[in-house]
This record gives C-alpha cells, structure tokens and sequence, in this order.
C-alpha cells in the first residue's frame, strides 16, 4: 500500500486543552438543534474551530446554554453566523444575535435539511479546495429516524465534497466515517481523551476489515448489519489501525474531561 493511501488522523487535537496552533485552515463548528448537555467538551470544540455556524434552531441550543454561573459568558460565544430555514429559531434569540452582529441568513430549499443547508454554506465558504475538518455538535440520541439521518447526511456530505472530513460528538461520543483505506487513529490512550471502548459499524453497507491495537483483532472479516459487527471493543495500543474496503463508521467513547 503506497504511503498516500494511509490516512493519518489525530482526533485528541480538537479536545486539547492546551490553546491551538495557529493554523492556515482551522476546522469550523457546527451547532445542531440539540442540547448540549457538556460545556467543557462544547468549550474545547470553539477554542479548536474558528468559523462557528449554528443551524437554525441550534441557535436556541447555544443561547439557552448560559444559565446560571455561564450566563456573563454569553457574549464570548457569539457565532459567526446562524443559518437554515429558521422555522425552529426563537425570535428572542434572533433579535439578541443580530443585536450582537451576527449574520442571520434564511435558507427556504424545502428539500434539504438544516444540516444540508449548513453544510453547504460551509463548502461555498472554503470552496473546499483543501482537507477541511467540520466538527459537528449532535446527537445520535432522541428520535431513531433522525439519528439515522444524521449518519446518513455525514457520508452524503463527504462523497459531496471529498476534502471534507465530519467529527461527530455526541453526547458521550465521537463518531466519523473511515473510507476505503488503511487508517491509523492516534493518541487514543496517551491523551486520555477517550476510554477503551469503541466500535466499527458497517452502516453505509458490508464491508471487509482488518484491525490491530484492539483486543479483539480481526483479518479479512466481513462485517455488516445483520451479521458480524464489531461493538463494544476495547482499545489496547496508542494508535489503532483499520484497514477496510468500504466505508464503516469508527465510533468511540470520550472520557470525562477534567
């Protein structure tokens, strides 16, 4: 396998807590309607990104986070615009972002998402021209339907645009899609950022993996719904690696930060 067909990845550099470098191509953020249930991981996330765009009423979401001991913290997390159809935007929470100049932009395509219309205005803006990381803060929680969906919009978004690449954090998770390639994921014990379990879903279709640095290693396994699936193994080396024909969804737990 040539050296360009490995895909390097370093997912602890986006919860660090230490301040970013300065790079030429920051990741954005992108705040769905979905609580959001941990500061400390959101707060990372926004120190790690530079272009913050919430998606229609994730708008609400990030408002109605500064309560209590967060509230004078409001106007230090002002993003950089709000966007989608606006049918779920409060008009409260309108009026106090564009009172503190921030873009309100209305997209009416009744046959896209908030997610699509975000991640469109996100690929006009870098012309996706470079590798572009988006971290996106969801949920997989809630209704299945529009779980599903989420993952289904992820895979649609990086076939769309080959440059991009989505980190999903959910509620206790990290979850991204690795494609047909040999990937070597680091740092996941050293940072400890993240716990020992972890799991390859093959939810875009079958596919055949090999891993090492996983305490049930597999070789050549097929995988796919309904039949094997790796869930809840258990990380065992610094670096894990997968090989794989098709794409299949890495997903692991985050660690409590503290």
């Amino acid at each position: 396998m040539d050296a360009d067909e490995i895909c390097d990845l370093d997912p602890s550099v986006f919860l660090a807590a230490n301040d970013p470098e300065r790079s030429a191509n920051p990741p954005d953020l992108l705040i769905l309607n979905q609580p959001i249930t941990d500061f400390a991981t959101f707060s990372r996330l926004w120190k790690h990104s530079q272009y913050r765009i919430c998606a229609d009423g994730g708008a609400n979401r990030l408002h109605d986070m500064f309560v209590g001991e967060l509230e004078g913290q409001r106007e230090n997390f002002l993003p950089s615009i709000i966007h989608g159809d606006l049918d779920s935007l409060r008009d409260d929470i309108r009026a106090y972002y564009e009172l503190h100049g921030v873009e309100v932009l209305r997209d009416g395509d009744q046959y896209s998402t908030d997610f699509g219309k975000t991640m469109s205005k996100i690929s006009e803006r870098d012309n996706a021209t470079s590798q572009k990381d988006v971290l996106i803060l969801g949920t997989l929680a809630g209704r299945v339907d529009q779980g599903l969906g989420l993952l289904h919009e992820m895979t649609r978004e990086e076939n769309k645009h080959p440059n991009l690449r989505l980190w999903l954090f959910s509620e206790s998770s990290l979850s991204f899609i690795l494609r047909s390639k040999r990937t070597v994921v680091r740092n996941l014990q050293s940072s400890k950022l993240f716990t020992e379990n972890l799991g390859l879903l093959p939810v875009y279709g079958p596919a055949t993996i090999s891993t090492t640095g996983l305490e049930w290693d597999v070789k050549d396994w097929f995988t796919q719904i309904g039949g094997q699936v790796s869930t809840s193994n258990h990380v065992k080396t610094d670096d894990v690696q997968v090989d794989t024909d098709g794409p299949i969804l890495f997903t692991i737990e985050r660690a409590p930060l503290l």
